[in-house]
């Protein structure tokens, strides 16, 4: 296991590569965990290598909508470095992350002028997918921002199987779970996925690409296949 498996580590110079990796933890992190809340200054940041960890905006009535995935492209901790976070870090996805201290990072980040680069790319790739999620939220049927944030999962984790419930599906998505429910059953029924209690399978992939809206391929930076 290695640093590198993480994007924004993966091409680094041997020279900056060091002045990080050095310091860094390799860490479990364990569905249900928050590693901060809104509001805390973290003391620490992570780069996924395999665990996914929700962006999550709580609200003062308890309620908590999704407003992006973090994973192996990028670090969890961004926005937050010495001030306090403006959304709460939940690890959606068992896995492994690499653990560094805030204090290093600021400090080696001013000689590491590579990873800066890559920081900054993952910063815009972040903003262009959180206003193209706007888009979605507003113009398209639940259904169609459901097949989203499945086909955004399945590109972040190695399986074709997805450990979650309806209610937590609900709450990241910040619909009615009846309505994550129902928009399940229509997607099974075409035979691209299977729900059973905690997990979603995807059966298809290639039928939820043909039922998803542009804002998938958009926010993504891909093209929608021909035909």
């Amino acid at each position: 296991m290695t640093p590198r498996l993480n994007q924004l580590l993966a091409n680094l110079p041997d020279s900056e590569f060091q002045k990080l990796a050095s310091h860094m933890e390799l860490i479990s992190l364990v569905k249900g965990e928050t590693l901060f809340r809104m509001g805390e200054v973290p003391t620490h940041v992570y780069y996924p290598v395999g665990a996914i960890v929700s962006m999550m905006n709580e609200m003062s009535d308890g309620y908590g909508v999704e407003t992006y995935m973090l994973g192996k492209s990028c670090m969890v901790g961004v926005g937050a470095l010495n001030v306090p976070s403006f959304y709460s870090a939940y690890v959606r996805s068992s896995g492994l992350a690499y653990r560094l201290p805030v204090s290093i990072l600021l400090r080696e980040n001013l000689f590491c002028p590579v990873y800066m680069k890559n920081a900054m790319a993952a910063m815009r790739r972040m903003l262009m997918q959180l206003s193209q999620s706007i888009a979605c939220g507003k113009h398209h049927s639940v259904e169609q921002q459901l097949i989203r944030w499945m086909l955004i999962t399945l590109d972040r984790i190695t399986t074709t199987k997805i450990a979650i419930t309806h209610q937590e599906l609900s709450r990241i998505l910040g619909f009615r779970r009846e309505a994550v429910t129902l928009a399940l059953k229509r997607l099974g029924s075409v035979g691209c996925l299977t729900s059973r209690r905690g997990e979603i399978e995807v059966l298809h992939r290639s039928i939820l690409e043909t039922r998803s809206c542009d804002c998938y391929w958009i926010g993504q930076e891909k093209t929608r296949p021909v035909g």
